[in-house]
């Protein structure tokens, strides 16, 4: 296997390294002890030994039936909170309610996890009430949280549950392993190149419509000028002569996908402009994909002065977002392929040639990326 030979520790995939897989999977899909009940668990036992069996082979229909119990359940507790919120709760009783469960049992029964739920919608409410909302306003907030969770908890594709279940393998190698479903490896590969084809818009869904958050500078977006912030992608077709994808309501991933492609295709977009209301005459947008560079994702430099006892100090701030390489640009030979260890030295060079006096290097918001570059860099 790929993880066995390849994973720097050489871990033996065998039945020890299984029943972790297993207990990392389920926690994966339940970390808080909410949905699943002991008989569960209990009925999952069967497949501690199996779960290396499954990943050599291939054969990974108990995963999904560990999964559709899980939806099962969510579904069912999700509608028991929701009659609930119908319900005025009395706050006067003195009970408890501890909201991490991590570490907790499971739920013995259907009667005690309803009776978890109860103490659970209880303390949503309450703690909103205590945030100065009436318990109206709470309980209209609460309802549409359950609501939005339970679409999220139903929305699973079948490789986003088989990436939950490889993520829980990985798990066990060592807390920095993962696996990429892959729609999200396309989106690693985005994030660690700078570029993508498609039409340069940062996306975002605001009440189950896809809106613009940002149009991105040298993109065929802000190119086209006609694009601009808080519009509504309501429909999205291929080509001239492609039909319109009605994509209210769908999940954003799904639409960006539709909306990236080759360079130079045309992608044509229904716009419900800024501001107006539902049901408005929609505008069509046609857009030819080009070139995306995120710019605003590269290492940057500024130059600060700081007082200090024995008179100012000039020092070099380079921030660093990420540690990103174009991999496939640097494989076919591209002299000016992304790289964040070549802008941190461009940026060094620089910063000599102005006389500073120290260099501070911002990570705070660096979420990792390529190896290489990490050592590179160092």
């Amino acid at each position: 296997m790929f993880f066995e030979h390849e994973h720097y520790r050489r871990t033996k995939i065998d039945d020890v390294a299984s029943s972790s897989i297993l207990d990392r999977y389920i926690k994966t899909l339940d970390p808080n002890r909410v949905y699943f009940t002991a008989n569960d668990i209990q009925s999952f036992e069967k497949y501690r030994s199996l779960m290396d069996d499954f990943v050599r082979t291939g054969r990974v229909d108990a995963i999904f039936d560990i999964f559709d119990v899980y939806q099962t359940r969510a579904r069912t507790q999700t509608e028991h909170a929701l009659a609930l919120l119908d319900e005025n709760p009395d706050f006067t009783v003195d009970e408890r309610y501890y909201f991490d469960r991590e570490d907790a049992a499971w739920a013995a029964d259907q009667a005690e996890l309803d009776e978890l739920w109860r103490k659970r919608v209880k303390h949503d409410l309450l703690s909103l009430v205590l945030a100065d909302k009436t318990v109206e306003e709470a309980r209209d907030l609460v309802r549409k949280r359950y609501e939005g969770r339970a679409e999220r908890n139903l929305d699973f594709s079948s490789d986003e549950v088989f990436e939950s279940f490889m993520n829980a393998y990985a798990d066990t190698l060592d807390p920095h392993s993962n696996y990429f479903s892959p729609r999200n490896a396309d989106e690693y590969n985005i994030q660690m190149s700078l570029q993508y084809f498609g039409i340069g818009a940062s996306l975002q869904i605001e009440d189950e419509y896809v809106t613009v958050q940002e149009v991105i500078a040298g993109g065929p977006a802000a190119t086209d000028g006609t694009l601009t912030q808080k519009d509504r992608i309501v429909g999205v077709a291929e080509g001239p002569e492609g039909e319109v994808v009605d994509v209210v309501g769908w999940r954003l991933d799904d639409v960006v996908e539709l909306i990236r492609g080759p360079g130079d295709t045309l992608v044509r977009l229904q716009i419900l402009p800024a501001g107006a209301l539902p049901g408005s005459a929609t505008q069509e947008l046609p857009l030819t994909r080009g070139k995306v560079t995120l710019e605003n994702q590269q290492a940057k430099r500024d130059v600060i002065d700081v007082d200090r006892p024995g008179g100012p100090v000039k020092l070099g701030v380079i921030t660093v977002p990420s540690f990103y390489q174009n991999y496939q640009a640097r494989a076919q030979g591209d002299p000016d392929y992304a790289s964040v260890t070549r802008d941190v030295r461009r940026h060094l060079e620089a910063m000599k040639k102005e006389g500073i006096d120290g260099v501070i290097m911002d990570l705070r918001n660096n979420g990792g990326g390529q190896l290489g570059e990490a050592i590179g860099l160092t």
